[in-house]
């Protein structure tokens, strides 16, 4: 049986948030149930969407990734997809695998809701990068040698990795410049350096989890490694 149960409310024609619930784990197995809730909510045009998590305690990537897909579409129908309730360790995951600058996360289901209303500011934040890269350097406290960095930009001693296609190199080397890009700023290098390769938010982060390079953690390692090898 699987592990998950999921409701919907609504409070009527005057509000047109709908408020799904979900409780259990939402993986490869479960989320294609959320997935057709989440349909039949879209094609009765109800754009405006809350995803109360507080009894979820696990997100696989198939899970993200449903979120991720309807994205677009929802936005474009000028509504959005607003998460609430999430308990640690799936906030945790969240801010690690970076959905934190695709979708906007609220303590409490009000606030999600008020976020609909303008009272919250824009759904798409974009972070600092001061912060960004504070966090990771405070989560790596024994690495040390940023200074050893070559400039963003530089190709110097890089020779093409046999199997990985133009876009998979282009972030690769991306990420040996400056480890501390985004999924997003990813995602602008490679339109930038390479406007026929369209991959998208999800494809860059499909790249990324290939070369098990999706947390910052990983690719600070992963660019400070290749530091010591130039």
């Amino acid at each position: 049986m699987d592990n998950i149960k999921i409701s919907v409310s609504e409070s009527g024609r005057d509000d047109s948030i709908s408020i799904i619930r979900v409780d259990g784990v939402i993986d490869t197995l479960t989320a294609t149930h959320l997935e057709e809730v989440l349909d039949r909510i879209l094609k009765r045009e109800r754009f405006n969407i809350v995803l109360d998590l507080a009894g979820v305690d696990y997100i696989s990537s198939a899970g993200w990734g449903i979120f991720i897909s309807r994205i677009r579409e929802i936005r474009e129908n000028k509504g959005d997809i607003k998460l609430a309730n999430m308990v640690p360790n799936v906030h945790e995951i969240y801010e690690l695998l970076e959905f934190d600058n695709v979708l906007s996360a609220f303590e409490n289901l009000n606030a999600a809701k008020d976020a609909f209303a303008g009272v919250a500011g824009d759904s798409l934040k974009k972070k600092d990068p001061i912060v960004a890269v504070r966090t990771v350097v405070e989560e790596l406290p024994a690495l040390t040698g940023l200074q050893s960095a070559p400039k963003p930009g530089t190709t110097a001693g890089r020779m093409p990795v046999q199997g990985r296609s133009e876009a998979e190199e282009i972030v690769m080397r991306a990420i040996r410049d400056d480890p501390f890009y985004t999924i997003s700023e990813l995602c602008l290098v490679l339109e930038e350096t390479a406007p026929g390769h369209r991959l998208g938010w999800w494809g860059v982060f499909r790249l990324l989890k290939k070369n098990r390079l999706v947390s910052r953690r990983a690719r600070f390692r992963f660019a400070r490694q290749s530091w010591k090898r130039s």
